[in-house]
């Protein structure tokens, strides 16, 4: 990510490239929200969008993630919380500071900011209900999507998997 990079940018940046070659993604995407008492980038993303359709076109993110609208992430969030029940669960698995953001069908693996105290506060991380999380991939939410929108423009991998095109609708394989 370069020192010009904003959350702003970047968001324009893959929605333009969506409308190009992915139409289908970007159609996808809902209409904005305003939200409070998300970190910084959370609240920047929820100003452009309320998540993407739970379709095909609209998990445009790795591993099959879409977008989450809010009342999902509050959701899923509750949910994993919920399932936390005891240190050691907290400290290898699910950590209440971590707020989802998107997410595959079903919830099971999803993509997560880190609202914690500590180093690790701000970054991107991914979350696999069978191993747990894996914070600290990612120093932001603007890095994530740099990285992404970088991939996807020079057809290379990101998170060890290639975008592709079905139909109008961007794809990881």
């Amino acid at each position: 990510m370069t020192r010009s990079d904003s959350f702003g940018e970047t968001w324009t940046r893959l929605t333009e490239g969506l409308a190009v070659m992915a139409p289908e993604s970007l159609a996808s995407v809902r209409p904005a929200v305003a939200r409070e008492g998300f970190p910084l980038e959370l609240s920047e993303l929820y100003a452009r969008c309320d998540g993407t359709l739970p379709t095909e076109a609209g998990r445009f993110l790795v591993s099959g993630c879409g977008l989450l609208g809010v009342d999902e992430a509050v959701a899923l969030r509750a949910r994993l919380v919920s399932l936390v029940d005891g240190p050691d669960v907290e400290a290898h698995w699910w950590r209440p500071g971590w707020v989802p953001w998107a997410a595959n069908h079903d919830g099971a693996s999803c993509l997560f900011v880190d609202t914690g105290p500590g180093p690790g506060r701000g970054t991107v991380g991914y979350f696999f209900q069978e191993t747990g999380g894996e914070a600290q991939l990612w120093p932001s939410l603007t890095a994530f999507l740099v990285a992404l929108v970088e991939a996807v423009e020079e057809g290379t991998p990101f998170f060890g998997e290639a975008p592709v095109l079905h139909g109008g609708a961007l794809g990881w394989d």
